[in-house]
């Protein structure tokens, strides 16, 4: 080690106390840029392995987005090997050889290209093997899901009898970051391939500087999966390096995280600490990995699912309260009416004939719900859900992503449009307009926000809660003239208009026709076969790309797609329509009987 230190005369003239503070660092620097490595061979394919040590770091980001908060000491009390690069075409080839494995994106239509302007959009034909830009075994495979990159990981184990995984959140980030504590672990554009042009595409690995750690593309060139269930923020994160394995969320929505950045994305996107939500199954032409060996198997991935929770006490005795009630956060109301127990015939009771020709309505079926709960009066809007992102530093799925599917301005096809989100959604909105852009994820984020705020259960309508507030005891297409009810492409000049602006129905709903479509709880499902009857939401979907549930119609829609029974399907995200939004539902508990009735 004593040729390590610098030379004491170089020390003469300072305390005692900066020169050991400048030989600790000094030592410090030089270790961890000659971290022990280790080489593997597997079907003809070399890993280099990097040995990270033990040590503490500050997890997260004060400038950064609310999912990057709150920053918190994270101690890895184990040392872990991962991959000096992210995993290459030629590794990947390799696995695919020996085990005849088919990605996603082989198997299931294709994958995203990155949001750059010039391509931008869903490619049937793209797959690891067929990129759109050139590729070498030794660029990072890309258009790989997280589904892909577990089964790679579990190749690995079987043919070597050692333990490899992805990294965990915590893992990651630590390696990074590798004893920095800023935005990156050293000069990005010395470090970094990124915001490239469309028509570039990845890098080979390696052929830019490593991070102090001797990583390679931590930052750029590819997106890399991590381990962990995708939460809001911080607050209960584990401190110990291991995963977040806790999700609200059903298991068929339950997102994980890529880190990292990637060729096409700006540096805000490459930071050290930056989280980007994904299912398992999606894929772009920026999705990679990077592997970890470990001394154990990884944790079982198990949390309880979302469900629907209605005391007994709301069954028979809802009608006792009020009819009528107000939530206030801050200067903001959030108005209810109550929705009794009650019976009606979901769906369509005749085949459609308008020129979509859409069955999803059939069989009609008759729903009875015997609890009661409160129905927001209209969408939530903009005034609402920026309250929300105020408060809690929430970023959406569009803004993430940074594009959404839209066919504005009108009369457009529809294509993807580059930085458009809920903010800028093509037009200037009032604040008692509904917000738009918004995913699936995005109105269940808002709901568990607000559940919190206000201690009460706040969450999505089951498309059943939906539509018999929406009929309002009514069995026809509309519950009145639509014109009369709602904002819809004859009639909304091709935008939102301020909510309660047109006629209530007779339960004293606003809007429930037009205007945005409104996000329900449920999964997709074709047709009205094997739903529930009872109220509750459908959750199970066969599909590998789950879709959700919009329903009442928008702006842009003619009359036949606003009737009471219409559904829409609509990807969960990350691909936010220009005209989705949503309305809420509270449930009744317990405590409205001891704060409401004597």
């Amino acid at each position: 080690m004593r040729e390590l230190l610098p030379d004491k005369n170089k020390l003469l003239g300072l305390s005692r106390r900066w020169a050991a503070v400048i030989v600790l660092s000094v030592v410090c620097a030089q270790v961890a840029t000659a971290l022990t490595e280790s080489d593997l061979r597997i079907a003809g394919a070399e890993f280099t392995l990097v040995t990270i040590p033990p040590g503490s770091f500050l997890m997260g980001s004060e400038s950064g987005d609310g999912d990057e908060q709150p920053v918190h000491k994270v101690t890895i009390d184990y040392s872990f090997d991962i991959g000096k690069t992210e995993v290459t075409v030629g590794q990947f080839k390799a696995f695919v050889q020996a085990t005849g494995y088919k990605t996603d994106a082989e198997k299931h239509g294709g994958a995203l290209h990155c949001p750059c302007p010039e391509l931008l959009g869903f490619a049937r034909d793209f797959y690891w093997k067929k990129p759109p830009f050139t590729q070498t075994e030794k660029h990072p495979v890309i258009c790989v899901s997280f589904n892909d990159a577990t089964e790679f990981c579990r190749w690995l184990t079987e043919e070597t009898g050692q333990h490899f995984r992805l990294p965990f959140e915590a893992e990651w980030e630590y390696a990074c970051k590798a004893g920095t504590t800023g935005d990156f672990a050293g000069d990005i554009k010395q470090m970094a391939w990124f915001h490239k042009p469309a028509d570039a595409g990845t890098a080979p690995v390696a052929s830019k500087k490593p991070n102090p750690w001797g990583l390679y593309d931590m930052h750029g060139n590819v997106w890399e999966w991590s381990q962990d269930f995708y939460n809001l923020n911080y607050r209960s994160a584990p401190t110990d390096g291991g995963p977040n394995l806790i999700s609200l969320l059903h298991p068929a929505v339950r997102r994980r995280v890529l880190r990292g950045g990637a060729w096409c994305k700006p540096t805000t996107s490459c930071t050290s600490s930056f989280r980007l939500p994904a299912h398992p199954a999606f894929r772009e032409t920026g999705t990679g990995f990077r592997i970890v060996r470990s001394t154990a198997p990884p944790p079982k991935t198990e949390s309880p699912p979302l469900t629907q929770s209605k005391t007994s006490e709301n069954r028979s005795e809802s009608s006792r309260l009020p009819a009528r009630i107000v939530l206030t956060v801050g200067n903001t109301d959030f108005r209810f009416n109550r929705i009794e127990p009650g019976s009606f015939i979901m769906g369509s009771e005749h085949v459609p004939v308008d020129e979509y020709g859409w069955s999803y309505e059939l069989p009609s079926h008759k729903v009875t719900i015997n609890y009661g709960y409160y129905m927001a009066t209209t969408e939530v809007t903009l005034e609402q859900f920026d309250l929300f992102v105020e408060d809690s530093g929430y970023v959406t799925d569009a803004e993430k992503y940074g594009f959404v599917f839209t066919c504005l301005p009108e009369g457009t096809a529809w294509h993807y449009e580059i930085l458009a989100d809920w903010r800028f959604p093509g037009y200037v909105q009032t604040d008692t307009e509904p917000v738009t852009h918004i995913t699936w994820y995005d109105a269940m984020a808002f709901c568990q926000w607000l559940s919190e705020k206000t201690g009460r259960i706040i969450r999505l309508p089951s498309e059943a809660e939906w539509e018999y507030p929406c009929r309002a005891g009514t069995a026809g297409d509309y519950p009145g003239e639509l014109h009369e009810l709602g904002w819809y492409l004859w009639n909304s000049t091709f935008r939102t208009s301020p909510v309660a602006q047109k006629k209530p129905n007779r339960w004293g709903l606003y809007d429930m026709h037009g205007n945005v479509w409104e996000w329900v709880l449920d999964l997709w499902h074709p047709d009205s076969n094997t739903v529930p009857t009872n109220g509750s939401a459908r959750f199970e979907s066969a599909l590998l790309d789950p879709a959700g549930i919009t329903r009442g119609g928008s702006f842009a829609n003619p009359p036949w797609l606003c009737r009471s029974y219409s559904r829409m399907r609509t990807t969960i995200g990350p691909r936010a329509h220009y005209n989705n939004g949503f309305r809420i539902l509270r449930e009744i508990d317990a405590a409205d009987f001891k704060s409401f009735l004597p």
